[in-house]
């Protein structure tokens, strides 16, 4: 398995948040720190451990990737909105 990386989205696979998708802002040795915009917001940030998340295939947010590691702002809408049409598109394949 490919380690993750900001900009990844994953899928929640245990716990209250099961099967929902998030964004990973940060990731460190046991932990990904996720948002999705709805429920975590980006001020508010999931710590969630690795073993419990699925990355979903070749999909990565290059352009909240960019604005996350260059500390600019992110919409919370925008960033729903763009984990919302990227798991539409995935489940339309």
């Amino acid at each position: 398995m490919r380690r993750l990386t900001v900009g990844d989205i994953v899928l929640s696979t245990k716990g209250r948040d099961k099967d929902k998708y998030f964004l990973v802002v940060k990731v460190d040795e046991q932990n990904a720190y996720l948002v999705n915009g709805r429920d975590r917001k980006v001020t508010a940030l999931k710590k969630k451990n690795l073993k419990h998340l699925e990355s979903v295939r070749n999909v990565v947010l290059e352009e909240f990737a960019l604005r996350i590691n260059n500390g600019d702002c992110v919409s919370n809408e925008k960033l729903f909105k763009a984990i919302k049409a990227v798991i539409t598109k995935k489940q339309e394949d």
